[in-house]
């Protein structure tokens, strides 16, 4: 199965890009609705390095997983050891919903560890049951 951004731009809305002064959160100024980035091929490093799971995780993560679809992004840190969730503000309670919970749990219990944020607040899901409140710096 192919993946491909195609209309979703859910980075270009959830993230912080410092290169180009854009907040997490807002739409960036280049994104198009109907095409994508409008400076791909000219975009900053901060865009080129970002990797989204759902682009990376071949057919693991159906099209419901889409960060379009979801309303949340999921990108690792930590050599992978950590899967973080990036929620989209406009729809923070959407990783609850089946089957992200059920995925997001299944992950945790397996050894990553799964945060979540939407915005400087977020949780962290504990191995089998139980969140506890987090913060970022």
């Amino acid at each position: 199965m192919s993946k491909s951004c195609d209309e979703c731009g859910m980075c270009c809305k959830v993230m912080a890009v410092t290169a180009l002064a854009k907040p997490a959160h807002k739409w960036c100024r280049h994104f198009r609705r109907a095409s994508g980035c409008g400076i791909y091929e000219d975009r900053p490093s901060d865009c080129r390095v970002f990797s989204c799971v759902w682009l990376l995780a071949d057919d693991r993560l159906g099209p419901e997983w889409k960060p379009n679809v979801a309303g949340f992004i999921l990108h690792s840190e930590d050599g992978a050891s950590q899967l973080i969730v990036e929620c989209d503000p406009s729809n923070p309670l959407a990783w609850r919903k089946s089957p992200y919970i059920e995925g997001l749990r299944k992950t945790a219990d397996a050894g990553t560890e799964v945060l979540v944020f939407v915005g400087r607040r977020g949780l962290r899901l504990e191995p089998f049951g139980g969140e506890t409140p987090i913060r970022r710096a």
